[in-house]
């Protein structure tokens, strides 16, 4: 996955202007190209916003431009693939670009591990998610439910919550419920395959354990989604590159000769 790539060479532009300003055109090619491809960054981002609901700055903002150089005459528009956490957004964006199969997040691949996610399925938010202003479950409840469950790898293992402090979460306080996280691997009855919240209404003090109302789904299980392509994230670029490279060029040929020594 190479991205979108605009390249040139010193020939091409040579029958555009004269010879006598030769020294001028890498500089002028190297501007146009990168221009060009700053046109198509912003062209794929406004694409995103019209084929995905409300995409987060993370996504948005993982669109890149490689500038070219007087010595590199090739621009590239792609997907950035690292991050410091959580899932790179080249790993998300793929299947909406080629299509294919929805890939694991990260929080998924650590339940997975945990043998709390059942093969070939993914997590989605249930009813009992707290969303945030994006659609997305918030970074602060997979954290919880993570550390909850102990799926924190060993890197992350000081991260999981001790038998301590679950009971203390299953216990609440004086101005909140406590209550507590399962997992189901297979349907039970009505409750499909998922991690369910279920939130204690009281305690009998003659016992150990605490009353509990119904279970409501955090996460349902469902099997992974195959993605037909949806961000035509080529054709956007390819069709920008087309109708502004040779305005980007002139202009960038023009200030270079008028700056000229």
């Amino acid at each position: 996955m190479g991205g979108f790539e605009l390249k040139a060479n010193i020939e091409d532009a040579l029958g555009f202007s004269a010879k006598l300003f030769y020294n001028q055109i890498p500089y002028a090619t190297a501007r146009a190209l990168t221009a060009t491809a700053k046109a198509a960054q912003e062209a794929v981002q406004a694409e995103m916003k019209t084929q995905f609901d409300r995409p987060t700055p993370y996504t948005l903002n993982s669109v890149y431009t490689k500038p070219a150089t007087k010595a590199d005459l090739m621009a590239r528009v792609w997907i950035k693939d690292d991050t410091y956490k959580g899932t790179p957004a080249s790993k998300y964006l793929g299947p909406e670009i080629y299509g294919g199969d929805r890939s694991l997040k990260r929080f998924e691949r650590a339940l997975q591990a945990r043998g709390l996610l059942p093969a070939g399925m993914v997590a989605v938010p249930g009813g009992a998610a707290e969303l945030d202003q994006y659609g997305n479950v918030s970074r602060g409840l997979i954290v919880e439910v993570l550390s909850y469950l102990a799926a924190f790898g060993e890197q992350g293992y000081k991260a999981n919550m001790s038998g301590r402090k679950r009971e203390r979460l299953q216990r609440g306080t004086k101005t909140s419920r406590g209550y507590n996280y399962f997992v189901l691997l297979q349907r039970e009855g009505k409750l499909p395959p998922g991690i369910y919240k279920r939130l204690a209404y009281g305690a009998d003090p003659r016992v150990a354990h605490l009353a509990y109302g119904a279970a409501k789904p955090v996460f349902v299980f469902v099997k992974a989604p195959k993605y037909k392509p949806r961000l035509p994230f080529f054709e956007v670029a390819q069709r920008v590159g087309e109708a502004r490279y040779e305005e980007e060029f002139v202009k960038a040929f023009e200030a270079a000769v008028s700056t000229a020594r």
